[in-house]
C-alpha cells in the first residue's frame, strides 16, 4: 500500500468536501492538502525522511492532524506527545524514539520557510508510520512501532465506516485515533472534532451526535452515554466500542437504537483485531472473531492449544502486528511467539475462551495490565514511581474496575506523594492513595487482590451520598481522581460541602477537602462514619 498515493487520491477526489470540522472552524480536503504539503516541504528541507521520527507536541488537535499528514507525506513517522505530560515522561519518550524533529507550532513554517517545493516522497509497506506508547512494567514506557501495511486492515474494512461524518474524540496519542483520522480521511469522510469538554457536556452532546454517522467510544464513555442519553444513539448509524470489560446491559440497550460493534485489539496489533456485532438480546458479549486475514491461538501455560471452551491466553497473528518495541529487544522476545511453521504471534496477555459459535469471550488479564479510559497501563509502573518517591514499605497498585488505587503502608504526606506522581505520570495513571496496615497475601504467597479490594471501607450508599453532595455544590460531573480545587472549587463552596456533609454525620475539614482526591475523601470520611 502506497500511503502517500492513497492520501493524494483522497485529497483530489474530495477536494471541496470538508475534511475537518469543529465547533469553531472547518477545513476542506483541498486546504488540508495544501497545508500538509507545506509541513512536508518544511520537514524535507530540514533533512527529515524515511525512518525518522517526528514528535508532534501541540495543544491544537487540528494543527496536530495537519502535522501528521505532513510527516506522512515527508516519508517519516510521527509520534504524538501531549503537552500536559510531565517533562520527565516527555523526555523519556523523545529519547526512546530517537526523535529527529519536534513540531509544536505551525508558525515554525513561517519563521523558517523551506526553499523546497513539495515533491511526493516514496513509502512502502514496511515504512515506519507511527509510534504509540504503552505503559511498561519496568517503569519505562514502551514504544510500539507500527508500519504502513499494519493499518490496511483498519482503513480498508468497509463495515467500520458508515455515512459521511465520523466523530473524532480519541486523543491523538491513543491508537483509536488511527481509525478516526487515517481511516476517516482515506475513506473520504468528514472528521467532526469533538473536544473532551464537549464529549462530557450533555447539554450540547445530543446536537453534536446529530452531526455524526460513525463513532468510536471507549467502554466507559459508551456506558455513560447509554446511562445519560441512550436516545442520542438514534442519530448514529454505527458505534464501535471497546477498551475495557463491557457491560452486557449497556450493549443491549444501545443496540436497540443503532448498529453496535464490540471491538477488541491491543495497540501492538494495530487498533482493532476482532469485532462482534451486538444483536441486543445477548447474555454475554464476545469480543468476536478476527476480521483480517490472520489467525489466532488460545494456549495454556505450556504453549499447547486448549480445547473448545477452555481458558487460555490469546495469541494473534494478523497483518496489523507491530514491527516491535523500539529499543527493547528483551520485551520483543517476551511478547512474540512462533509456532511450528515459524508464524509470528503476539501474546496478548488476555485470558479468553472460545464458545460453541467460535466466538472469542474475554475473561481477564493474565498479568497486571489494565485498561483505564481506553489507555493500557502496567500497575507495576505506578508502584515503581511511588518507590522512587521514597517509600520504605510495601505498596500495591490495584484497579477495581472503577478506580485506580495505590495502597501504601508508609505514614507519609499523601499530598507530597501525589504531587510527585503527577510530575512523573500522565493524569489517567494518578491513583487514589490509601494508607493500610497490611497488604494481605493468599495461600500461594501472592498478593490477595480480592482482600485488598475489601480494605476499601466505602460502601455504595455512603460513596453515593458523599459524591452527590460534592457534585451538587460544584454543579458538574466529578472525577474520583481529581481534587476539589482541580474541579474548580473555592472556599465558599468548600464550606457549603463541609456543613452539609457534617449535618449528615460525615466529618470533613478544609485541609482534607483541598489536598485529597475525591476518592481519598470518600475512603477516609466513609471509614470514620462507619467507625
Amino acid at each position: 500500500m502506497n500511503l502517500i498515493e492513497k492520501f493524494t487520491k483522497s485529497f483530489k477526489n474530495y477536494a471541496n468536501k470538508n475534511a475537518l470540522i469543529s465547533s469553531s472552524t472547518s477545513l476542506t480536503y483541498k486546504q488540508l492538502d495544501d497545508s500538509s504539503q507545506q509541513v512536508a516541504s518544511y520537514l524535507i528541507g530540514e533533512g527529515i525522511g524515511e525512518e525518522d521520527v517526528v514528535t508532534i507536541e501541540t495543544n491544537s488537535k487540528l494543527e496536530a492532524i495537519l502535522m501528521i499528514m505532513g510527516v506522512i507525506r515527508a516519508g517519516a513517522a510521527y509520534c504524538v506527545i501531549p503537552n500536559d505530560y510531565p517533562d520527565h515522561r516527555k523526555e523519556q519518550m523523545r529519547e526512546k524514539v530517537k526523535v529527529k524533529w519536534v513540531l509544536s507550532d505551525l508558525n515554525m513554517l513561517q519563521e523558517k520557510p523551506s526553499a523546497l517545493l513539495y515533491e511526493p516522497r516514496k513509502r512502502n509497506d514496511n515504512s515506519l508510520l507511527y509510534v504509540i506508547f504503552t505503559s511498561g512494567s519496568t517503569g519505562e514506557p514502551k514504544a510500539v512501532a507500527i508500519e504502513d501495511k499494519a493499518i490496511t486492515k483498519i482503513v480498508n474494512h468497509e463495515p467500520f465506516y458508515k455515512g459521511e461524518v465520523i466523530g473524532q474524540l480519541a486523543p491523538l496519542e491513543f491508537d483509536a485515533s488511527i481509525y478516526e483520522v487515517l481511516g476517516g480521511l482515506l475513506n473520504g469522510l468528514t472528521l467532526r472534532l469533538i473536544s473532551k469538554d464537549e464529549s462530557l457536556d450533555f447539554d450540547v452532546l445530543p446536537s453534536l451526535l446529530e452531526e455524526v454517522d460513525s463513532i468510536f467510544l471507549t467502554t466507559r464513555l459508551f456506558n455513560l452515554y447509554v446511562d445519560e442519553c441512550v436516545e442520542c444513539f438514534n442519530h448514529l448509524s454505527l458505534v464501535l466500542t471497546g477498551g475495557e470489560r463491557c457491560s452486557v446491559s449497556h450493549m443491549n440497550a444501545a443496540a436497540k437504537h443503532c448498529k453496535v460493534l464490540h471491538v477488541y485489539g491491543p495497540t501492538e496489533t494495530t487498533v482493532f483485531a476482532t469485532k462482534y456485532e451486538v444483536k441486543g438480546n445477548e447474555r454475554e458479549i464476545p469480543i468476536g472473531q478476527l476480521f483480517d486475514k490472520g489467525t489466532y491461538l488460545i494456549l495454556d501455560e505450556n504453549n499447547e492449544e486448549v480445547r473448545n471452551g477452555q481458558l487460555g491466553e490469546l495469541m494473534i497473528s494478523d497483518s496489523g502486528l507491530m514491527r516491535g518495541y523500539m529499543g527493547d529487544e528483551s520485551a520483543n522476545h517476551k511478547v512474540f511467539f512462533h509456532n511450528d511453521t515459524n508464524q509470528r504471534f503476539y501474546r496478548t496477555g488476555d485470558i479468553v475462551y472460545e464458545n460453541l459459535d467460535k466466538q472469542i469471550i474475554y475473561v481477564e488479564r493474565k498479568d497486571r495490565q489494565v485498561k483505564i479510559s481506553g489507555y493500557r497501563i502496567e500497575l507495576g509502573e505506578v508502584e515503581k514511581c511511588a518507590y522512587e518517591f521514597g517509600l520504605q514499605k510495601d505498596c500495591l497498585a490495584n484497579y477495581d474496575g472503577k478506580r485506580l488505587h495505590l495502597f501504601i503502608k508508609d505514614n507519609i504526606n499523601i499530598e507530597d506523594l501525589r504531587q510527585f506522581l503527577k510530575s512523573r505520570l500522565p493524569q489517567y495513571m494518578i491513583p487514589t492513595v490509601k494508607v493500610v496496615d497490611i497488604i494481605p497475601m493468599n495461600a500461594n504467597g501472592k498478593t490477595d487482590v480480592k482482600a485488598m479490594n475489601e480494605l476499601n471501607p466505602a460502601d455504595g450508599n455512603i460513596d453515593h451520598e458523599i459524591i452527590t453532595v460534592i457534585r451538587k455544590v460544584l454543579d458538574k460531573d466529578v472525577s474520583m481522581e481529581q481534587t476539589f480545587l482541580e474541579l474548580g472549587g473555592d472556599s465558599i463552596k468548600a464550606m457549603e460541602i463541609i456543613w452539609e456533609l457534617g449535618s449528615k454525620g460525615y466529618p470533613l475539614d478544609l485541609n482534607m477537602l483541598f489536598s485529597r482526591t475525591l476518592g481519598e475523601i470518600v475512603d477516609n470520611v466513609a471509614s470514620v462514619a462507619k467507625g
